[in-house]
């Protein structure tokens, strides 16, 4: 029995509707299809190859971590970005995917060794810089890499995905040096090594202050140094974990055998392991969120109550239970005994998530600044001078077109005026009455029409002739000399 042709008019919308299924699923599968291109014996040689942090690695190593610390301590991202494509710390971390990945113990301890040996030169090196540095203060490249969220690690996913994708591959992609910038490892341990310069300063200087003060600085440095690496090791392990997925996705060869019993053990580790490692992440993303949203209505209450004195003010987190804001104000103070008034402002009439506490602080302008803001004010007079001048201008050119037509009409009435007088000692009986409206306005057909310099006149026992009409037409343009007419008899 021979098989129906494929483009038989008998086939069923069902037969056709399935071939079109099967031909987007190949399209898909093609689209999205990794096997092409892999190369799993070069993807592991390379990787084991590049894991070690020793000769040329750990120069390389030791110059992004002077790059990426000068770029903090200068606080420019160019810099940073300089660094990242110059460091090798990203390899020991695929290594140690790959070691899980394919039950290769000896791979996974290895570059676990290597990874710790470039944390530690990392520290060091950054540590030494941040000690010697004349400078040392906290600048927002620095202060953005202590509070990591989730959004963090999923660049860390997304980043890893790409990097072990590219380096699979038989022809190498430029990839890598979009990964190394995006997920950024190594400004976060060169923040740390600047935590723990900062603390080696602390436990010197930090002997004469008094308690309060001496922990709230003990704590705002060491939550530098554990939010820092809690950031870089956030990132590592999520490169880690996707280059394990992704290894096992591509189907690459197992060194060791593995107990079905013991993989399940492991993916559950793996599991609760990444859920761990996340849930701080997240807790400080959603305080992050509730403080962006405090923020918000500060500045509507800023705007209500101090529209001109404040010159600036900050919101930030002081404990988990309350917000701090400080406002600066100029040529304004607030009493002690006004303080609680406004924070109870604040509690009633403004949706916080978190109480604040208020501390107001009289703003000292430099010369520079009030020179700045001098020349702001200028710049804002003499906007409002050029806006009033130009209406002004306006407002002329108005009077003077009305001025003309005031002119224009003034001429135009005398004219009509004395047209009127003719026309009536040229007609003394034929004509009984006549008017003139400069303009009419009437409805016609449901809109509204205009019919300027309008005569109704109205004939004395019906001698409005056709002679006459056409006389009495030709003496009115003549005599008021307008551009247009109409006569109406009656």
């Amino acid at each position: 029995m021979s098989s129906p042709n494929p483009t038989s008019p008998n086939r069923s919308v069902r037969e056709i509707l399935s071939e079109l299924g099967a031909a987007v699923r190949d399209w898909f599968r093609g689209l999205l299809n990794l096997e092409e291109g892999l190369d799993r014996e070069g993807t592991i040689i390379a990787i084991n190859n590049n894991k070690r942090i020793q000769g040329a690695n750990a120069w390389m190593l030791g110059c992004s971590i002077m790059i990426a610390s000068l770029g903090l301590d200068l606080n420019s991202p160019a810099v940073i970005i300089g660094a990242m494509l110059v460091s090798p710390l990203m390899s020991p971390i695929l290594g140690v995917g790959l070691g899980v990945a394919i039950n290769d113990r000896v791979a996974m301890f290895t570059a676990l060794t290597h990874f710790g040996i470039a944390i530690l030169i990392a520290v060091v090196v950054s540590t030494f810089y941040f000690t010697i540095s004349p400078f040392g203060h906290v600048t927002s490249e620095i202060q953005s890499r202590t509070s990591p969220t989730f959004l963090d690690g999923l660049i860390a996913i997304f980043g890893g995905f790409a990097g072990i994708i590219s380096s699979s591959r038989k022809d190498k992609t430029n990839a890598i040096p979009g990964v190394a910038i995006a997920t950024a490892l190594m400004p976060p341990l060169c923040v740390t090594g600047f935590g723990i310069a900062e603390y080696f300063e602390f436990l010197v200087q930090g002997r004469g202050m008094d308690e309060l003060a001496y922990l709230q600085e003990r704590r705002r440095i060491l939550g530098i140094m554990g939010g820092s690496f809690y950031l870089f090791f956030l990132n590592s392990f999520f490169i880690a974990l996707t280059t394990y997925i992704i290894i096992r996705l591509l189907r690459f060869p197992m060194r060791n055998y593995v107990d079905p019993k013991e993989a399940r053990r492991n993916r559950l580790i793996t599991a609760l392991f990444s859920l761990i490692v996340t849930l701080p992440s997240a807790f400080i993303l959603y305080n992050l969120y509730l403080l962006q949203q405090d923020k918000i209505e500060v500045t509507e209450f800023v705007r209500d109550h101090f529209p001109q004195a404040c010159i600036n003010y900050e919101l930030s987190g002081v404990t988990p239970d309350s917000n701090k804001l400080i406002l600066q104000l100029l040529g304004r103070r607030i009493p002690e005994d006004s303080i609680g008034y406004y924070e109870g402002l604040l509690r009633e009439n403004y949706k916080l998530n978190k109480p604040v506490k208020l501390f107001p602080m009289q703003a000292e302008m430099s010369m520079e600044d009030l020179k700045n803001s001098l020349q702001q004010q200028r710049q804002e007079v003499v906007g409002m001078l050029e806006t009033e001048r130009r209406r002004a201008e306006e407002i002329l050119i108005e009077n003077q077109a009305l001025q003309t037509q005031a002119e224009r009409l003034r001429s135009d009435s005398a004219r009509v005026a004395r047209s009127l007088r003719i026309v009536r000692e040229a007609f003394p009986d034929e004509l009984q009455s006549i008017h003139y409206a400069p303009q009419v306005q009437a409805f016609q057909d449901s809109s509204m029409m205009a019919q300027p310099n309008l005569f109704i006149v109205k004939w004395a026992n019906r001698r409005g002739t056709k002679a006459n009409k056409e006389r009495l037409l030709n003496i009115l343009r003549v005599g008021t000399e307008l551009d247009s007419l109409s006569v109406i008899s009656y």
